[in-house]
């Protein structure tokens, strides 16, 4: 931890007394003070899990998330399915029978370690804290415990009524993948196929096509792309 910067302790009293909800969490900071590049929280909601807590510029900790909702497999997912805290310290050293689509196309280009912890309320799933390092490595027993404090006490502000609100207003935080759920809808509609089956096509999609599923949510709703071999017009 830096010396500049507050312990986990310290973030989550100031937050609570802020009672500005989660938003008042800074992620960038919170990663430092456990010893981490980055951190993000993702909630279970109908289409699986949505990014609602990560720092804008944290584009690996970002990329990697929206991998994992892309192919549905990976520590965080497996966080959340099992309820049991998942620990990579060396991805590149995980067996690729573990999550067979992911680790392939992870290699060399995003996180050394990655660690993620339930979010529960009793034996509700809540969704999953993850940290990421671009060095391997396990974590020590204080970044342990600070990085389990900070599970603890996001559950507990996700549990308030202001929990998702953003900072000094009403309005719920920003959902980073709502342009998926925006072309998820649309195409049941161009497709006249039921929400489940057209996420599934978004995802195949993009995978197939090495694409970032942003990417592909944005042509359908944009260019009104059916998904099929022809460019989007």
């Amino acid at each position: 931890m830096l010396a500049d910067v507050p312990d986990i302790p310290a973030l989550l009293a100031a937050a609570a007394q802020g009672g500005k909800g989660l938003s008042a969490l800074r992620p960038a900071l919170c990663a430092a003070a456990i010893g981490l590049d980055g951190l993000t929280i993702a909630l279970l909601d109908r289409s699986g899990l949505e990014l609602i807590w990560y720092d804008p510029a944290d584009t690996t900790g970002i990329s990697f998330e929206d991998l994992q909702y892309t192919l549905g497999e990976g520590p965080t997912l497996d966080a959340v399915r099992t309820g049991e805290t998942v620990l990579v310290p060396d991805l590149q050293a995980v067996p690729e029978q573990r999550w067979p689509a992911l680790l392939p196309a992870t290699r060399d280009r995003l996180p050394g370690a990655v660690h993620a912890v339930p979010l529960d309320l009793g034996a509700i799933r809540l969704g999953a804290l993850t940290g990421h390092r671009a060095t391997p490595g396990p974590l020590t027993r204080h970044q342990m415990s600070g990085l389990l404090a900070l599970a603890e006490g996001a559950t507990a502000i996700l549990t308030t009524p202001d929990g998702t609100h953003d900072m000094g207003s009403d309005d719920p935080l920003p959902l980073h993948r709502a342009l998926i759920h925006q072309a998820t809808g649309a195409l049941t509609v161009l497709l006249d196929i039921p929400i489940d089956q057209a996420l599934a096509r978004l995802r195949a999609y993009a995978f197939t096509h090495n694409r970032p599923l942003l990417d592909v949510a944005h042509d359908v709703v944009h260019h009104q792309s059916r998904l099929d071999d022809d460019p989007p017009h």
